[in-house]
């Protein structure tokens, strides 16, 4: 990975390169920022400008040893560690009845990462791995391993690089034997942790990082190199800079889905709402059958993106349509759920939300938890209808 393939970020790539020119490398950094919006191709890329032999003021060469194995994520001297779970790929290694540690999924690793440029989501990870059902987690096998990998002299002698995607999901045991390489590093080894969530990763780790904090890559630069790297017009490609919100991976995938259609989550809710409108009740428990089956993270998923279509039923509702960012596949549903999402009752459909959320990270019957959650929301909207009638 190079930083002329990272979007944006201009700033942060210079003062990158500025630092490692002066030698002001820092044992550990913290790459944090939404999904999609660069973190880890910027770590990626940081990692090859550290170990090129011939890197200019601004860039790795691309062309010499060291980058044409990091570029291979191949380099002898960088080791790669992201949450896994047992699942086929496990039993396929021949691992199944262990703890998986990250090199048992390096292939995948390998071949995921630059097919999305590294503009990898955790969900995307999780889907390639089939651990849809499971919570990815780091686990103390990974953190040991890590240990006696370190105790070893660089192969080309330089740094020793770590890049540890997804901290957050470092469990207790791991964060703490980890913790004590960060605070004692071996010689020229430089760590670089990468988030989405930097709040939930343990204090003690992140306190001892240098933060390279990530904003959303503007709309225009989105736009632009949308028409220059994947050739689409310019409105259409305007329309999904405004839609991605900062995040040039979502960008992406919205521009790949040029018909417009609903993903299977929208689908979902919108299917709900009118069931709770109509107040099918059979409908609902059959809708509650069909969501309990699904892994616990599409379950999760879910339920953020109905609280995404809620924020702009809201905002159309207050004549905030320039900012609610709704894709005109639903737009016309936005604007007729509108008036049922209002300041009287957008609370209670956040709380809802919220609470199935919650409940779900807590591995409740989802068969019980769906089924209270459809019966609640039509009685919001039962509520919202006597309302309006008045």
């Amino acid at each position: 990975m190079r930083f002329r393939d990272i979007i944006g970020h201009d700033e942060i790539k210079r003062h990158l390169c500025r630092t490692v020119r002066q030698g002001r490398i820092s044992h550990a950094m913290l790459f944090t920022g939404a999904e999609g919006v660069g973190a880890l191709p910027m770590a990626l890329a940081y990692a090859q400008y550290v170990h090129c032999r011939n890197r200019t003021d601004e860039d790795s060469c691309g062309e010499c040893p060291e980058c044409y194995r990091m570029q291979r994520m191949e380099h002898p001297d960088c080791h790669y560690i992201y949450p896994v779970n047992a699942s086929k790929e496990a039993v396929a290694t021949g691992r199944a009845d262990e703890k998986p540690r990250s090199e048992q999924f390096v292939h995948v690793w390998r071949r995921i990462v630059p097919e999305t440029g590294g503009y990898l989501t955790e969900q995307e990870w999780y889907a390639e791995l089939g651990i849809e059902n499971q919570q990815g987690i780091i686990n103390k096998n990974d953190a040991n391993e890590l240990v006696r990998q370190m105790g070893f002299k660089s192969f080309e002698g330089g740094y020793k690089t770590v890049i540890v995607w997804l901290p957050e999901r470092l469990h207790e045991a791991a964060a703490n034997t980890l913790l004590k390489l960060v605070e004692e590093p071996p010689e020229r080894t430089l760590f670089l942790f990468v988030s989405a969530e930097p709040e939930r990763i343990i204090a003690t780790i992140r306190s001892r990082t240098q933060t390279v904090a990530l904003a959303g890559v503007p709309d225009e630069v989105i736009a632009r190199e949308l028409v220059v790297r994947k050739g689409i017009a310019p409105e259409r490609a305007a329309q999904v800079a405004h839609l991605a919100q900062g995040s040039w991976g979502a960008a992406v995938r919205m521009a790949a889905n040029a018909g417009g259609v609903q993903s299977e989550h929208e689908e979902r809710f919108i299917r709900l709402m009118r069931l709770c409108y109509q107040q099918k009740y059979l409908g609902l428990f059959d809708w509650a059958e069909e969501m309990a089956p699904l892994g616990r993270e599409a379950q999760k998923q879910f339920c953020t993106a109905a609280l995404g279509i809620v924020r702009e039923c809201y905002l159309t509702g207050i004549g905030m349509e320039s900012i609610a960012y709704a894709d005109p596949g639903r737009e016309r549903f936005c604007r007729n759920f509108a008036p049922y999402v209002s300041h009287v009752t957008v609370e209670a459909f956040v709380a809802e939300f919220e609470r199935l959320l919650a409940q779900i990270k807590q591995n409740g019957n989802p068969r019980i938890l769906f089924t209270h959650f459809a019966m609640c929301v039509c009685k919001i909207i039962g509520a919202a209808r006597v309302a309006l009638k008045k």
